[in-house]
């Protein structure tokens, strides 16, 4: 079963979202600083996993390894995909890694 809830508004620059560069295409997402913390055997490491979500028609077929130019809002920068997540609600979320 899919969402047939118009998400647009969480998309709109100036308000939610930030603007970004997608493989040569302008896309708006929302940004996630993204903390992971994992342990292993009784240690412990955590560092930031930065995150942009974004409409899925928006992402390309192949993401991984695009760059994702954030033109906007605190982000902005320039990062490479590592994965794309899509979920069932018709958003996908990128995970990245500083370019």
């Amino acid at each position: 079963m899919s969402l047939s809830e118009n998400l647009d508004v969480f998309f709109k620059s100036g308000e939610f979202a930030e603007t970004a560069t997608l493989d040569g295409t302008t896309v708006r997402g929302l940004v996630d600083a993204g903390f992971e913390n994992a342990a292993l055997d009784g240690w412990g490491g955590g560092g930031s996993s930065p995150r942009f979500t974004l409409p899925s028609a928006a992402v390309p077929a192949v993401a991984e390894g695009k760059t994702l130019v954030i033109t906007s809002g605190p982000a902005a920068g320039s990062y490479r995909i590592a994965n794309a997540m899509p979920d069932a609600s018709g958003l996908t979320t990128l995970h990245l890694l500083q370019a």
